[in-house]
């Protein structure tokens, strides 16, 4: 949902940049850390909230994509702020 995948899509090396600081818990070898976000990819594929860009390694994210994870994001908000970064 960042922005600068709007545009170009996203790929594995860009998600693991992403997911490796937050809590979810990668492997550390680099190729395991791979192969788990390709079956996160391949995960929300299924469920058509992404779609490959043909002939490239890059994915992007359907309109019901937009609308389901927007959703996800406002629910979490709304539901547990708590679990929000404190402002600084």
């Amino acid at each position: 949902m960042h922005g600068e995948h709007a545009l170009h899509g996203f790929t594995n090396r860009d998600l693991r940049k992403i997911l490796a600081p937050c809590a979810l818990s990668l492997q550390d070898d680099p190729r395991k850390r791979s192969a788990q976000v390709s079956r996160l990819l391949h995960r929300l594929d299924v469920y058509r909230l992404i779609a490959k860009i043909p002939h490239s390694r890059r994915w992007r994210v359907t309109a019901f994509g937009w609308r389901v994870l927007s959703a996800a994001l406002e629910l979490r908000y709304r539901a547990f702020p708590e679990l929000l970064p404190a402002a600084a």
